[in-house]
């Protein structure tokens, strides 16, 4: 049942996504499958599209260069690059990206279907990982999520090549639903104290075993042991 449950729910989720160019204009940005609408950058610069947040803030809203390693600014024009916009980078044939510190909200689906992308060096001030912002990435291998992040989004990793992803100890208290879901060659995940909360399908519907490196005594160690047979899991203790 539980199967059934997630291929529905993510089912739903492709039929109900409508694609467009990336922008600023987005309706219930929380909720898997929500409507992007088309917008202009306000700014364009060496393949970057830029919407104006505010006096002092920019939005990456698409890319049209032809880079493979790609570098985000921090700055532009006098105003400093603080979020990543739906789409920004979707289906774009890119390899590495380093996201500077200063971007503190990556919003949903942002590099979605990036089938070469292989390496991403997060922001240390990183607040929000949106809605299947690693969707489709299958060359992608380890992610660290910094310990800046207070939200993962849903089906963050889905279907990604993630083999291991590190969430580094810090501000993130809640894995929420199907975001280890479906990642085909996932084998490790380190989770650190902070996290006191997880749905039972936060780590699920994977190909291989799934082993929590976690605190002994932690909320994750007794995730496994009430998922761990279901799911696959199994829990080995670090020290954090």
């Amino acid at each position: 049942m539980k199967k059934i449950l997630c291929a529905l729910i993510a089912g739903a989720m492709c039929a109900t996504m409508v694609f467009s160019l990336a922008g600023c204009g987005c309706s219930n940005k929380n909720e898997p499958g929500y409507t992007i609408e088309a917008t202009k950058p306000d700014l364009t610069d060496n393949g970057f599209g830029y919407y104006i947040v505010n006096s002092n803030e920019l939005m990456v809203t698409e890319y049209t260069g032809n880079e493979k390693n790609i570098v985000i600014p921090d700055t532009y024009n006098n105003y400093k690059v603080t979020s990543i916009g739906p789409n920004a980078f979707s289906e774009k044939d890119i390899e590495s990206i380093t996201i500077p510190d200063t971007v503190t909200e990556i919003e949903g689906h942002a590099f979605q279907s990036c089938a070469n992308l292989k390496s991403v060096t997060l922001s240390k001030n990183l607040k929000t990982l949106g809605n299947n912002v690693f969707f489709l990435c299958t060359s992608l291998e380890e992610v660290t999520v910094p310990g800046s992040v207070t939200d993962l989004g849903l089906f963050t990793f889905q279907g990604s090549g993630v083999k291991k992803v590190t969430i580094e100890s810090g501000s993130l208290e809640e894995i929420r639903e199907y975001v280890f879901y479906q990642c085909p060659a996932i084998t490790e995940i380190d989770i650190p104290a902070n996290v006191t909360k997880m749905s039972e399908y936060s780590v699920c519907d994977n190909a291989n075993t799934v082993t929590i490196n976690a605190p002994k005594g932690s909320y994750a160690e007794n995730y496994v042991k009430t998922n761990g047979k279901t799911n696959k899991l199994e829990f080995k203790a670090v020290e954090e």
